[in-house]
Order: C-alpha cells, then sequence, then structure tokens
C-alpha cells in the first residue's frame, strides 16, 4: 500500500533520472573527447592542481588557471546535473582548452624572454635612487600592523621588490625613491633586486 503517492512517484523519477544520468557518464566518458573535457573540468590527470615538495597545495594546473571563470563554472553544473556533456558543449571545451594551452604557451615565453634579459640592479649593501614603476602591490595584516609587498620594474626593465611598512603608492604609479639594496634574488628564472628603507626624492 501507498501512503503518500506524490512521494512515491518523486522517488520513482529521482530513480530514472539517476540512472540516466549514469548511462550518459558512462558514455561520455567512454570518448576521448569526454574523458580530457571531463578531466580538465575536474582537474584530474593532466589539468592536476601542483603540489609542493611538502604535499601542500600550491597552485591550479596552468591552462585550468587562465581559463576558469563563468563558463567553466557553468560546464561543471551542467555535469553535475545531467552527468555529462552534450556534443557541442564538449567541443565547446575542448576549445577552451585549446585557447588556454595557447595563453599559457604566450605567457611561458614572455616570461623566458624576461628572464633572459633580466639583471641585478647595484651591489647588495649600496644605497642608491630608484625610479620605479609599481606593477602590483599586496597589503599584509600582522601582529604589528600592516606591511605592503611591492612589485615594481626600474627604467631599464629590471625588476625590483620592496617588502616593508611603507606603502610606496598604487598599481601604475612611477616613484623615485633612494633604497638600499637587501638582496640579488632569483624568482621563476627571472632576476630580481630586493630593496629595504626606501624614502622619496
Amino acid at each position: 500500500m501507498i501512503h503518500n503517492e506524490a512521494s512515491y512517484e518523486a522517488a520513482i523519477q529521482r530513480n530514472i533520472r539517476i540512472n540516466a544520468n549514469k548511462t550518459r557518464t558512462d558514455k561520455w566518458l567512454a570518448t576521448e573527447d569526454g574523458r580530457r573535457a571531463n578531466a580538465f573540468l575536474w582537474s584530474l590527470d593532466e589539468f592536476q592542481s601542483s603540489y609542493r615538495e611538502d604535499g601542500s597545495f600550491k597552485a591550479l594546473h596552468p591552462v585550468v588557471k587562465v581559463t576558469i571563470g563563468d563558463f567553466y563554472d557553468k560546464m561543471r553544473s551542467s555535469v553535475n546535473e545531467w552527468g555529462a556533456l552534450t556534443e557541442g558543449q564538449t567541443k565547446a571545451v575542448l576549445a577552451m582548452i585549446e585557447r588556454g594551452e595557447a595563453r599559457v604557451a604566450e605567457r611561458e615565453e614572455a616570461m623566458k624572454a624576461k628572464a633572459d634579459r633580466s639583471g641585478w640592479i647595484g651591489n647588495v649593501g649600496e644605497r642608491m635612487v630608484f625610479t620605479l614603476t609599481i606593477q602590483m602591490v599586496i597589503s599584509m595584516e600582522g601582529q604589528y600592523g600592516y606591511s605592503y609587498l611591492h612589485v615594481t620594474e626600474a627604467d631599464d626593465g629590471n625588476t625590483v621588490i620592496y617588502k616593508g611598512t611603507n606603502c610606496l603608492g598604487e598599481r601604475g604609479d612611477k616613484v623615485t625613491v633612494k633604497a638600499t639594496v637587501k638582496e640579488h634574488d632569483i624568482r621563476d628564472g627571472v632576476k630580481q633586486t630586493k630593496i629595504s628603507r626606501p624614502k622619496g626624492v
């Protein structure tokens, strides 16, 4: 005897949807395009996120990182709801992967070119004048208040980093400061000059 006919009918429809989704998923993942699109949307296999040696999370896969957005989220929702993407959606995701791979390749090429032409400025311990264009400022709150990480570019194109309690300006600002060369460093193959105690001149 059925006590609640509406609930019984809803349960039947739910089971039908679950079985249909499983069938769609199996069929989709049986194709190479489906497997690649699925791996991309869920960061699996070749699109796996990267991790540090200690096992902690480092970053999204570069291709996922440059393509992630509303369409990416919408395609993930479609897989969740229907178990698979349509043929047209799969093609759109594969095209997005191609565009993402092209963007990553361009960025890597640009980074390599920057690394090849990068150099250090001055000598460690030397106090000198720098004219800098601010590329990025990140503010950080600690137990002693705010500090700021500045990524800047000198007139000769070399990278200069300042981290301290002075805020030198905002992104796009050009500033001239007298500062001490604190350290010569390399990040992602690019030579960086780290400075301390900057004062406007």
